[in-house]
């Protein structure tokens, strides 16, 4: 391996895009080429990453060159496997977007070959980015907000919206295609928190029942309305409501001495009766009141936290820039692949339930 990690960036479009600061900045980081299906798409990000003056290429046999040592891939869904499986068995550390794939079959498979790899292979979850995840998750550990007993999240956009109207004129998007996606809007949007509530809780997912719907999205052959309410091992419920067709952003833990309220990516609403609390972005100072139900509460406090920037590579969190620090001394990845597949499971229970009917059983 040269000085410098030389990467090849696959998948250059939609979310992609907003990550290449990272590379770009790192001094230690060389982007070898950029790899998209839609050239202008890689020709966009190598003048972003100029000064590495990498090869833009609609040829995915670019990642494999043994001028490679690290693959990004953001593609579509449906391609995870096949280039993650060969990047993987050509030696190279990969990081793959999230989902893992568009089925647990490809999941799997991507699991099994990374599992026989003496290289990093790790997933990106966005939200790991976030100071103020690490915050909640160390509150929830100190016993901050008690035990857990409500999980619940909202992510909402209308995307799916646009890219119905598009395919309808003969402009498809991979995204209006069940195959390709592995479903529609649920398993686009909620695998962050069921990554995030496992983790932040400590608890797993035993149980799920689903209810999904396309409403008015006529384009998009999957679902554009899904929600889930998964019971954990500890006993308490998560409840995750996505949506293409409509706005809207949220994640909340509840608890028997507290809860944390974040809204819209900015607002953060903090009640703990256990007392102060200083983290990284979340300082919590309230006061005890008395309530006429259950004794003393914690007073609420409400703060606004943005979110890092995706291309901030300053951002001692960012998770690009510590996979890429885990592949520089020879780490695990940040984010495992087989917890990715974790999800994936319970992605399929939440389908699965929603056509059946009946609660599905996570194993």
């Amino acid at each position: 391996m040269s000085n410098k990690l030389r990467v090849s960036f696959v998948g250059c479009g939609g979310m992609a895009a907003h990550y290449l600061n990272v590379y770009r900045d790192l001094d230690w980081v060389r982007v070898v080429n950029c790899v998209d299906t839609q050239l202008e798409n890689a020709q966009r990000a190598a003048e972003v990453l100029v000064s590495d003056a990498p090869i833009a290429t609609k040829n995915y046999s670019a990642a494999l060159g043994e001028d490679v040592d690290v693959v990004v891939i953001s593609s579509p869904n449906h391609v995870h496997a096949e280039q993650a499986i060969a990047a993987i068995e050509a030696g190279k550390h990969v990081l793959l977007q999230k989902p893992v794939a568009a089925t647990l079959a490809d999941a799997d498979a991507i699991a099994r070959a990374a599992s026989k790899s003496a290289r990093t292979t790790g997933l990106y979850m966005s939200y790991f980015d976030q100071p103020l995840m690490h915050d909640v998750r160390d509150m929830v550990a100190a016993g901050r907000l008690g035990s857990i007993v409500n999980c619940y999240a909202r992510l909402m956009h209308r995307g799916g919206m646009m890219w119905s109207r598009e395919a309808l004129e003969g402009k498809p998007n991979w995204r209006v295609s069940a195959a390709d996606t592995g479903g529609g809007c649920f398993i686009q949007l909620a695998v962050h928190y069921i990554h995030i509530f496992e983790w932040m809780t400590g608890a797993r997912v035993v149980r799920a029942t689903g209810f999904a719907n396309r409403l008015h999205c006529p384009g998009v052959e999957g679902e554009d309305v899904a929600s889930a309410i998964l019971l954990l091992d500890s006993g308490g419920v998560v409840t995750i409501d996505t949506a293409w067709c409509a706005n809207g952003e949220e994640l909340s833990l509840h608890g028997t001495a507290g809860r944390a309220e974040y809204r819209y990516n900015r607002w953060l609403a903090v009640s703990s009766a256990a007392g102060d609390y200083d983290g990284r972005v979340v300082h919590y100072s309230g006061k005890l009141i008395e309530s006429a139900w259950a004794g003393p509460e914690g007073e609420e406090q409400v703060s606004e936290i943005v979110r890092p920037a995706f291309g901030d590579a300053a951002n001692p969190l960012n998770q690009h820039r510590l996979f890429l620090e885990a592949v520089r001394v020879n780490k695990p990845a940040p984010v495992s692949i087989e917890s990715g597949v974790r999800d994936m499971r319970i992605v399929a229970a939440v389908y699965e339930s929603a056509r059946t009917g009946r609660a599905v059983d996570v194993r």
